[in-house]
């Protein structure tokens, strides 16, 4: 396939449904950790402060409905995000983290102020086979 390396982005109108959710929540949960992952521990400082992300273990849109509480969100790095999303990694109910071959990788590193909600962890395993 041949792409021309002058190719013009172009736009188009469209109508999105999307889940509006509390930024607020997943601020609260980033905070709490420090903005550090609670899976690798790693933070990532940027010039106006960190980057780390607020995971629902439920995902809150269709099919999945999962609730945006602090029980239902876990600090992680873009990394773990995207791998934990899609199934990559799953965390035990005590919350020991896997890999997608079963392999143990960790323990999820969880403060005793952040009750994570079990039954959203069995959901995602659930989800993803495990």
């Amino acid at each position: 396939m041949k792409f021309s390396r002058l190719s013009t982005p172009w736009k188009i109108a469209s109508v999105v449904v999307r889940t509006v959710r509390n930024t607020a929540v997943a601020e609260y949960v980033k905070k709490l950790y420090k903005y550090k992952c609670q899976v690798c521990q790693i933070q990532i400082p940027v010039p106006k402060g960190y980057i780390s992300e607020g995971a629902h273990i439920r995902a809150l849109g269709k099919p999945h409905l999962g609730p945006d509480v602090v029980p239902n969100i876990i600090c992680m790095c873009p990394n773990h995000h995207a791998e934990f999303d899609a199934g990559g990694i799953y965390i035990s109910d005590s919350f020991e983290i896997f890999t997608i071959s079963d392999a143990k990788i960790g323990i999820l590193s969880v403060l005793l102020e952040h009750e994570i909600d079990k039954e959203q962890l069995a959901y995602h395993r659930k989800l993803w086979g495990k």
